[in-house]
Parts: C-alpha cells; sequence; structure tokens
C-alpha cells in the first residue's frame, strides 16, 4: 500500500512538472515541423582568393509553438568546403544537436576563403548548409566569386619600368614606391585594391592609361564599403616626380586622391589628369603644394575637405572640370576650391610661392549654406596671376563678375543629374549648358564631341 502511495506521488510530481514546463521549451517531434530561413541563399561579394572574407550572416527560424532540436547543421562539402560557420561562437563545419526554442531563432555565421586558382577570370565557389530536423532535410545555399590578383603583402620598392596589366586586380597591403628614374605604367581596366593605410608613392613618374570603355580604377579593398572616405591614403607624387599622367581613371575611398609636392623652377605640368573621376575622400581630393599641374575633364567631389587645395604656389590649369563638393554620407568642412600663394609650417614660418591659375568652363560648387566655394588667398608678397572665364561658381563675390562667368547661391542652381548618386551630368535645365568658351578639348569625360558652343563642366548634355 506504501509503495502504491509512493508510485501516486512521484507520478504527480512527473505530471506537476511537466505540466510546468513552458511550451516553448518541450521538443517536439513531430516530422511536419520544419524551419524557416531569412535567405535561401546567402551570397557573397567577389572575394580575393587567399583570403578572410567579411562574415555573411543569416537567421533559421522555428515557427511552432514548440521546441525542435536539430541532430545536425553542416556544410555539404564537409572538411573540403570553403566555407566555415559559426554558432554561438563556436568555429566548425558541423554541429549536432541544436536546439531552437519555439517561435526563437538561431543567428549562424559564415567566412568563407578561396584558395588561388591562377585563374584570371572571377570564378564560382558553391556550397550548402545542410539541417536536418525530426528527419526533415532542408538547405541553404552558399554562393561566392573569387578572384586570384597580384598580391604586394608588405612595403615595398617596385621594379622599374614596371608595367601592370589589366589581366588580374592588385591588391596592396602595403605601400609601394615608384623610385625616382622609374616608371610605372598601368594598363586601361587595371583594379588596384587597396588596404588600409597603403598609398603609392611616386618619385619618378606614374603612366595610368586608361581609356573611356576601361578606365583604371583605384580603391579600398573591402568591396563591401562601396561608399566611404578614409578606407586607403592615396596616390603621393613625391619632390622630383615629373611626366605623370592620369587618363581615364576612378580614384575612390581614400584621404586624399591626389597629393602632388614637386616643386621645381619651370611650368611645365609635373602631372596631367584627364577624364577622371576623384571622390568620396576623408581629406582633399588634389593637394598640392608649389606644383605644376593641368586637369581636364575631371570631377571631384565628396570630400571632407577641399575638394581642390593649392598652397605655396604653383602653376595650374583646370578646364572643363566640375567640383561638387557636397555632404553626401560625410561632413563637409570646407569650401570647393582654394589657391594660396601661402603656407604655414609647424615652425610657424611661412613658405610662399607664386600663383598661376587659369579656371576655364569649369562648375565650382558645393551645398553648404552662403559659403563662398572659391578662395583665393594672397600674402601680397609674391606674384599672384589668376585668368577665370565661364566658369560657374557658388559665390557671390563681384570680383569674380568677369569673363562671362556665372555667379549663384542657389542650392540647386547647376541642376546636376542626381549629385547623392554621384552623378553630376547635367539636368535638361542646367544653366551651365551652352555656356563655356571653345578650347581644344574637343570631348567630354565621356567621350561625347562637345559642340561651337559647349556646356561647362566635364560632361556634354547630348540631347
Amino acid at each position: 500500500m506504501k509503495s502504491q502511495l509512493c508510485l501516486l506521488i512521484i507520478a504527480g510530481w512527473i505530471l506537476t512538472l511537466v505540466h510546468c514546463t513552458p511550451e516553448e521549451e518541450i521538443i517536439t517531434f513531430d516530422p511536419e515541423a520544419k524551419l524557416t530561413f531569412s535567405t535561401d541563399t546567402l551570397f557573397f561579394d567577389t572575394l580575393f582568393t587567399d583570403t578572410i572574407s567579411f562574415t555573411g550572416r543569416f537567421r533559421v527560424y522555428n515557427p511552432q509553438d514548440n521546441a525542435v532540436k536539430l541532430s545536425s547543421i553542416s556544410l555539404a562539402s564537409g572538411e573540403n568546403s570553403f566555407y566555415n560557420l559559426y554558432i554561438n561562437g563556436i568555429k566548425n563545419r558541423q554541429f549536432q544537436n541544436q536546439t531552437i526554442l519555439g517561435k526563437d531563432s538561431l543567428l549562424i555565421l559564415v567566412e568563407v576563403t578561396i584558395n588561388s586558382r591562377d585563374e584570371n577570370t572571377p570564378f564560382l565557389v558553391e556550397d550548402s548548409i545542410e539541417f536536418v530536423t525530426n528527419s526533415n532535410i532542408q538547405n541553404v545555399n552558399l554562393v561566392a566569386w573569387g578572384q586570384d590578383a597580384h598580391f604586394f603583402r608588405k612595403d615595398s620598392i617596385i621594379a622599374c619600368n614596371t608595367f601592370w596589366r589589366a589581366d588580374k586586380p592588385y591588391v596592396l597591403y602595403g605601400s609601394i614606391l615608384v623610385d625616382s628614374l622609374c616608371q610605372l605604367t598601368i594598363e586601361a581596366g587595371a583594379e588596384i585594391y587597396m588596404n588600409k593605410d597603403a598609398t603609392i608613392f611616386v618619385g619618378g613618374s606614374l603612366d595610368v592609361t586608361g581609356t573611356k570603355e576601361q578606365p583604371v580604377l583605384f580603391r579600398n579593398i573591402r568591396l563591401d564599403i562601396e561608399n566611404a572616405p578614409g578606407q586607403w591614403v592615396g596616390l603621393v607624387f613625391l619632390e622630383g616626380s615629373s611626366e605623370n599622367r592620369i587618363d581615364h581613371a576612378v580614384i575612390r575611398n581614400a584621404e586624399f586622391g591626389v597629393r602632388l609636392g614637386t616643386p621645381d623652377s619651370d611650368t611645365i605640368p609635373d602631372l596631367i589628369i584627364s577624364n577622371s573621376i576623384i571622390e568620396n575622400m576623408s581629406r582633399f581630393g588634389i593637394l598640392a603644394f608649389t606644383s605644376d599641374l593641368w586637369a581636364y575633364n575631371l570631377v571631384v567631389n565628396n570630400c571632407v575637405s577641399y575638394t581642390g587645395a593649392h598652397f605655396a604656389g604653383g602653376n595650374y590649369v583646370y578646364q572643363h572640370c566640375t567640383f561638387a563638393n557636397y555632404s553626401i554620407g560625410l561632413f563637409n568642412e570646407s569650401p570647393a576650391l582654394i589657391f594660396s600663394d601661402n603656407l604655414e609650417l609647424a615652425d610657424g614660418s611661412l613658405l610662399q610661392g607664386d600663383v598661376y591659375t587659369i579656371l576655364q568652363n569649369n562648375i565650382i560648387w558645393g551645398d553648404y549654406q552662403d559659403r563662398e566655394e572659391l578662395i583665393f588667398s594672397s600674402s601680397e608678397g609674391p606674384d599672384f596671376q589668376v585668368f577665370m572665364e565661364n566658369c560657374l561658381i557658388r559665390s557671390q563675390n563681384s570680383d569674380f563678375e568677369v569673363n562671362d562667368n556665372i555667379l549663384a547661391i542657389d542650392p540647386d542652381f547647376p541642376k546636376f543629374v542626381d549629385p547623392r548618386a554621384f552623378d553630376y551630368q547635367l539636368d535638361s535645365l542646367s544653366p551651365a549648358q551652352n555656356q563655356g568658351t571653345p578650347l581644344p578639348i574637343l570631348t567630354d569625360l565621356l567621350g561625347n564631341p562637345r559642340d561651337a558652343q559647349p556646356d561647362i563642366g566635364a560632361y556634354e548634355r547630348i540631347e
């Protein structure tokens, strides 16, 4: 009798415990209990081989009221997979007996490392994650593209007269130096990806030979960051560097696009930039000291500081350029352009030089309310000469009202197509249309022919 009473008491305790267990913690073995996923395919950006990707992630949901036990979560390719899984901070290619409570979810992180195949074109790397629950098998696909590259894994001095072809991207983890009396030539269509703090120093000369169809690309190494300033340092032209040319290039997401410090006794351009775009800089688009520069069909936009800053004198010619300093994803601190005959050094002394500037058919604009976007700073010692005509300027400076320059302060006045999409072509209502002076620059940045009465800026509007 006592034994029967004990059994009844134990049974009661068990029933009480069962009834006290929350429903979402009670595991169901129903074969119809299936999982859902935040995506059925996890895609990765193109990845450089032999490097670990930035992690992809997705969630596994249990829509049931009861908990489910996943007997297995595994990569279909097993130990041969290029992928790895992270669950609750643990890295593996297979996990067992993972429980998801009712109406709860599980976060899964995925990384991929792709080995080199010595191929020029991107190649597909696929796998899948298999989930087994109550004999149900469900899958999430994994898709990535691998890309072999030429790697510079540490600071390097490259060989003289080097030619970079467009067969595979160039990935710079460290900085490189083009030594004096040497030249680096970069072929049309080449792509150069720069790691944090990586810099291209030019002591000799740089020849970037892009085309309209195949521009040369300089940008940050992280492909998942498309429009973020300050991801690498920039192109730095050192004293003594000369005969540099950049044609049909795109320079993006650096501290500055071009830093030019090449003082000499002549006025021959040490750098010619043409048919190019410099954008998304955490400091300057162009920063020049006592240098000689000629630029045409150039767009410089979206810089924290000046799109173009010129200090301690120099000789500068800008023709059919668009300087558009909008605050897109950043706080813009400075006017679009400054030309100064002086520079105060760290010890308080003043470095000075003559300024000779030609500005023709340029748009000089910004979106900051009531700010003068073109500044000339003279210390009244050196010679300071400026010739400016047919430019569209955000300014109220009456001194600029000469030679058919157009002044305005309305933030929408240039009528660009879409500055927030980095499209600085001219809208159909733009006052820059047909207001330029004819120059021997017969095509625009896109290769479109200019007519007898050209538009101001880097783009010719084609109806």
